[in-house]
């Protein structure tokens, strides 16, 4: 595994895009065609000049301290238009992508329920064993968990359960199956905040139970199931959880760091960044996936392909759920598995002020983001690592709509 430092030093900054061509050279060169369908255009790897304002705000994150590793990767139909590295990065960096791990665990839901497993409108219930004193969880559907409507809080430091469990046992709870099911345990007896389908609030909680049941629904573990029916399919090798024996599985060895974990008293890398996800043993269906741009330019075109009925895993009615706005609870800017873009503190997206009127999309924690414009089937791919610099770094919320405005001001209407 190959550790990324903080920062560059001043001597190797200067022009974005002939720096990014002289790491490059240091690497293998990228094929015309890779696998999984993907063309890669002739300037793709030295950037195209359309986007040099994205390539130069990219690289002043870097020296600004928004992140220590980025790679924007711009793609249009089955074309890579852009794939820029900045600070330590290399395009082929693995990313801890936090909760861009949702689409992937939504996808991989629909593939069970394509093949009878599960259904968006069946009762949770049905497959998790509920025992909150809260007579409401009868009425959680899967369809509630997807679109975070189901009335479970946001989040909470579960991981401290688990710890607290660690000190009472006289053993490491933490990181194990023990730590996991303690987790899903305190989920399922929590009372609700709002009735199910009444309201919606974000929740890293469901998205956990979400996991479970697919588990459960499909008899192996979800790093296993993902492995199976999304990533293998779509040629996403570089895209696993970490860690499982973990690199041999990923091709790629160069893990983007994350920071100092207070809880685990050690650098994180190559392990997931959210605590209650680590405390589960790094595979949750919330987070703990990490990927590269290109993995994540893959999964974006499984979804463009099968809006039209040409996808590789997903049916038409799976990705037009998976992409279309739930009709209720009224305001919901939740798909089944994707968010839209709405404006945050301030006013503005985080896809930015000129993003097109059809686009969904997923952020992570970490600093990692994905939107794909649906009419156009342009695919914007983000990853960072802002939390290296501490989870209170936000300088990447002011830095990443002006990043999606270069890319999205170059595109034409």
């Amino acid at each position: 595994m190959v550790r990324i430092p903080g920062r560059p030093p001043r001597e190797e900054r200067g022009d974005p895009l002939r720096r990014a061509g002289a790491r490059r050279r240091e690497g293998p060169s990228l094929p015309p065609r890779i696998p999984g369908g993907i063309r890669v255009t002739g300037n793709a790897p030295g950037g195209d000049f359309r986007f040099r304002d994205a390539a130069e705000l990219l690289d002043r994150g870097a020296d600004e301290g928004a992140y220590s590793a980025a790679v924007l990767l711009v793609g249009a139909g089955d074309e890579v238009l852009l794939e820029r590295s900045a600070g330590y990065a290399r395009a082929a960096s693995l990313f801890d992508v936090a909760s861009v791990t949702k689409p992937l665990t939504a996808a991989l839901f629909f593939v069970l329920s394509q093949e009878g497993s599960l259904s968006p409108e069946g009762p949770a219930g049905a497959i998790l064993p509920f025992t909150a004193p809260d007579p409401r969880v009868a009425e959680i559907r899967l369809s509630h968990l997807l679109s975070h409507a189901s009335g479970l809080p946001a989040w909470r430091p579960l991981y401290e359960k688990v710890l607290e469990a660690e000190k009472e046992a006289g053993r490491t709870l933490f990181g194990t199956s023990e730590g996991h099911d303690r987790i899903v345990s305190e989920i399922l007896s929590m009372p609700l905040s709002y009735a199910p389908g009444q309201a919606w609030e974000y929740s890293d909680l469901g998205y956990i139970l979400l996991g479970r049941a697919i588990e459960v629904a499909g008899f192996h573990s979800l790093d296993r199931l993902l492995a199976k029916h999304v990533t293998g399919p779509l040629g996403m090798r570089d895209t696993c959880y970490l860690p499982i024996s973990a690199l041999s599985e990923c091709e790629t060895g160069q893990v983007v760091p994350t920071g100092f974990s207070r809880v685990r008293g050690r650098e994180k890398e190559g392990e997931v960044d959210d605590e209650n996800a680590a405390a589960m043993g790094g595979v949750a269906g919330h987070a703990g996936v990490f990927s590269t741009a290109r993995d994540l330019f893959r999964f974006a075109r499984e979804l463009g392909r099968a809006r039209r009925g040409e996808g590789r895993l997903l049916s038409r009615p799976s990705a037009t759920a998976m992409t279309t706005r739930v009709p209720a609870p009224a305001g919901c800017p939740r798909t089944l598995g994707l968010d839209t873009p709405t404006p945050a503190e301030g006013g503005t997206s985080q896809a930015g002020e000129r993003v097109p009127g059809n686009v969904v999309g997923h952020l992570g924690y970490t600093g990692c983001s994905l939107w794909i414009d649906l009419d156009r089937e342009i695919s914007v791919v983000l990853l960072t690592n802002r939390v290296v610099h501490g989870s209170d770094n936000r300088k990447l919320s002011a830095l990443r709509p002006r990043i999606h405005d270069a890319v999205w001001g170059r595109l034409g209407p």
